[in-house]
C-alpha cells in the first residue's frame, strides 16, 4: 500500500548509503512529500539528489530547476515537497567529496 493512503502522516526508511548510488524506493500516494537526510561523518561534501518516478523505472530530479544539493556538515536536514505528482519516491548519492559519510533517508506521505 502506498505511503500516505491510510489515515494520517507515514513515514518509510529509504536505508543508509555509504558510496554513490540510490537507496530504496517507496511507494507514495504523489501529494506531498518530506525527505529527511542524515548526514555522518561527512569529509568536505557530499551532493544528493531527491528523485521520484511515475513507473518505478525511470527516475528524474525532483527540484525543478534540475539541480542537486550540496551539504557540507554533518546533520539532518528536510525537504518538503508540494503537490508532487509521483508514485515513487528514492534518493541519490550522487557523490562524495573526502571522508567515508553516511547519508540515510527517509521519506513522508500524507
Amino acid at each position: 500500500m502506498a505511503l500516505g493512503l491510510k489515515a494520517g502522516y507515514e513515514v518509510a526508511d529509504l536505508g543508509s548509503l555509504t558510496q554513490a548510488g540510490v537507496s530504496s524506493s517507496e511507494v507514495t500516494t504523489g501529494l506531498d512529500l518530506a525527505f529527511q537526510v542524515t548526514v555522518s561523518d561527512i569529509g568536505t561534501s557530499v551532493t544528493i539528489r531527491l528523485e521520484g518516478s511515475v513507473d518505478g523505472t525511470n527516475y528524474f530530479n525532483l527540484d525543478e530547476s534540475e539541480t542537486n544539493t550540496t551539504l557540507t556538515a554533518n546533520g539532518t536536514y528536510g525537504y518538503a515537497l508540494s503537490g508532487c505528482p509521483v508514485q515513487y519516491a528514492r534518493l541519490r548519492l550522487v557523490s562524495i567529496d573526502g571522508g567515508t559519510p553516511t547519508v540515510s533517508a527517509k521519506v513522508g506521505s500524507m
